[in-house]
């Protein structure tokens, strides 16, 4: 497998905070990208912001670290998360994922969507009138490529 532990990459592009989850995730592994996350949204407290996750591989998370998750994520909200698009082209755990962060989202004040490509991310996300910088995204995409080279 590999990414037997989960990795991620998180960037901050505009109003967005867009995070590479690679592979399954434990509680170590939520901790360490909540504390990352929490720096890169750091700039966009106090208004209205979103998230764009891409998942790749065995997107999982095993039941304690999808409670933390719920958690963490929860606490965004009143910071001014209201929005998250999930990408799920390249995972390959597609239906679990879904149920999983269903679960984790479900009855939390932020809206979600789960697309196939990117560009349906960044598309249902403007329409919601977020700004996305283009700039920082390639930025964001020459990251996860080189991660993904890396392999």
């Amino acid at each position: 497998m590999r990414y037997a532990h989960g990795e991620f990459i998180v960037t901050r592009c505009g109003d967005a905070v867009v995070t590479q989850a690679f592979g399954p995730w434990n509680q170590e592994c939520v901790k360490s990208f909540a504390d990352a996350y929490r720096v890169s949204a750091q700039g966009l407290f106090g208004k209205q912001w979103c998230n764009i996750v891409c998942v790749t591989g065995e997107s999982l998370l095993i039941p304690d670290a999808e409670a933390q998750l719920r958690e963490r994520t929860a606490a965004m909200q009143p910071l001014g998360l209201t929005h998250i698009a999930v990408v799920l082209s390249d995972s390959t755990a597609k239906a679990t994922t879904k149920v999983q962060l269903k679960r984790t989202y479900k009855g939390l004040s932020i809206e979600f969507k789960f697309v196939e490509l990117f560009e349906e991310a960044v598309e249902w996300l403007s329409e919601h009138r977020f700004n996305i910088e283009p700039e920082d995204i390639s930025s964001h995409l020459a990251k996860v490529a080189a991660k993904q080279g890396s392999f």
